[in-house]
């Protein structure tokens, strides 16, 4: 008998043998879990299956969801802006953005211009210096921010806030892009003097005219 015939009578031989048989089987059931498992992976991921994210932008959002439905997309309003270049409630950000290939049902997170511009309270700043009145007024979101001297005791000491041509109260809310001025004290009001405060009447000085003795 050959060596080829002696090693396949082996191998006949081997795989009778029980517990051959169950792992052979073993492996034959593992390959067909995985197999499976790959496939219901790619079914619940839509693999290769994507669509694109329409340009809605300069939308309202009623006339853009019909296109969100017509793509099987959600869409989830997160945020809101103004802007004075685009119109009130119309869409003008996207994520992820217009064009993007995304999964079906995919969220896409919609950030909308506001109708009417956010409006913050004027925080008080009188008696503290200019710089630091600027500060928190910048840290409050207000950007558009001038200062003017009048006359006063204490230099670079801010007074208050105008506002379209008034001083305004601390608390008062006005339009985050409003143009805000601060009121500063320019310390010449010490310089300045009462003349009325100054004449000085000598009584000692005076001369008595016509004077007569009755003795």
């Amino acid at each position: 008998m050959s060596a080829k015939h002696k090693l396949e009578n082996i191998f006949d031989k081997v795989l009778k043998l029980p517990i051959y048989l169950n792992i052979l089987g073993a492996l034959l059931l593992l390959c067909l879990i995985v197999y499976i498992v790959l496939k219901c992976v790619d079914i619940y991921t839509n693999h290769n299956k994507a669509v694109i994210v329409p340009d809605v932008r300069g939308l309202q959002i009623e006339v853009a969801e019909p296109f969100f439905k017509k793509n099987m997309l959600k869409y989830v309003l997160v945020d809101s802006i103004y802007s004075k270049e685009a119109a009130p409630g119309s869409i003008v950000e996207m994520i992820p953005g217009a064009d993007s290939k995304v999964k079906k049902n995919r969220v896409i997170y919609i950030t909308v211009n506001a109708k009417t511009e956010k409006k913050i309270a004027i925080p008080d700043v009188a008696d503290i210096s200019y710089r630091e009145a600027f500060a928190l007024l910048h840290s409050r979101g207000f950007s558009d921010i001038e200062y003017k001297y009048v006359l006063g005791t204490y230099k670079d000491l801010t007074i208050g806030v105008q506002y379209g041509g008034q001083m305004i109260q601390s608390g008062t809310k006005v339009p985050v892009s409003a143009k805000l001025i601060l009121v500063i004290s320019d310390g010449y009001a010490s310089n300045y003097q009462d003349d009325s405060d100054s004449t000085n009447i000598d009584v000692n000085s005076k001369e008595l005219e016509g004077d007569e003795s009755w003795f």
